[in-house]
Parts: structure tokens; C-alpha cells; sequence
């Protein structure tokens, strides 16, 4: 339904690696960190949050799109200070300064998705720039 659904709104085929970390878990709020759901929901277990809610993609999007260069974005996830997005016009997955749209840490832009979504997780962990140790 989330596919059919940004397809709709959003005029946008979701990728196979957002969909996949959403069968696992359907957003996440860590360290500072929110990757965006399939649908709005409150947060559970945490006493300090109510009324606190993991927005859904659509949801952000729509609220991003309130500004009109945010257009070129769909986002996948946010920060305090930086979102987590697939820009469009350069068919990149980027992190984007939440203001200026200019890239932020290094490296800050991605062939794929999937690549975007480690940083992220990486990010929540408070890991920036370590070389990730295979699992053998």
C-alpha cells in the first residue's frame, strides 16, 4: 500500500532497501536520528515522549513540499541538522544540510540507496567516517 501510495502523492517509486528496512522496523527514532515510517505513529515505551510521533514518508514529504524547492527531494529520513534524501535532478542519495541542501559529512552522496541508509544507521550508532568491519 506505502508503494501505491508515493506513487500517488509523490509521484515516486520507493526503493527496494527503504522497503526492506521497513519490514524490519517501521521507523526509527535513535540518537537524534528519525528515518521515517510507513504510517504516522506514536512512539511506544517512552513516558518522556507522549504525543511524540514517527512521521510517515508521505507525511514528511508533504510537509517538506510545503516549500517549493524541496520539490527536487524525496526524503527519507532526518536529523536535527541534516535529512537523508534521494535528490531527484542528480539521481543521487544524498545528506543534505536541512536549510541549504548542501552536502554535509563526508561521504555525503550515494549511487544507492542502500548506501545512504548504512550512513544512516551508522549516524544513529554515532559512527562518522570509520571503516565498517565485515561480518565474516
Amino acid at each position: 500500500m506505502l508503494k501505491q501510495q508515493v506513487v500517488n502523492e509523490l509521484s515516486y517509486s520507493l526503493p527496494n532497501p527503504y522497503l526492506d528496512l521497513l519490514k524490519i522496523a517501521d521507523g526509527i527514532d535513535c540518537n537524534g536520528f528519525q528515518l521515517y515510517s510507513g504510517k504516522t505513529q506514536k512512539m511506544l515505551g517512552f513516558e518522556d515522549r507522549e504525543g511524540y510521533l514517527i512521521l510517515s514518508l508521505v507525511e514528511a514529504n508533504a510537509i517538506w513540499r510545503e516549500h517549493e524547492p524541496n520539490n527536487q527531494y524525496i526524503f527519507f529520513a532526518e536529523s536535527g541538522d541534516v535529512l537523508y534524501c534521494h535528490n531527484l535532478t542528480n539521481n543521487r542519495f544524498e545528506i543534505v544540510d536541512r536549510l541549504t541542501k548542501e552536502l554535509t559529512y563526508e561521504p555525503s552522496s550515494f549511487e544507492t540507496c542502500d548506501e545512504l541508509l548504512q550512513q544512516l544507521l551508522n549516524h544513529m550508532l554515532d559512527r562518522y567516517g570509520e571503516e565498517i568491519e565485515e561480518a565474516e
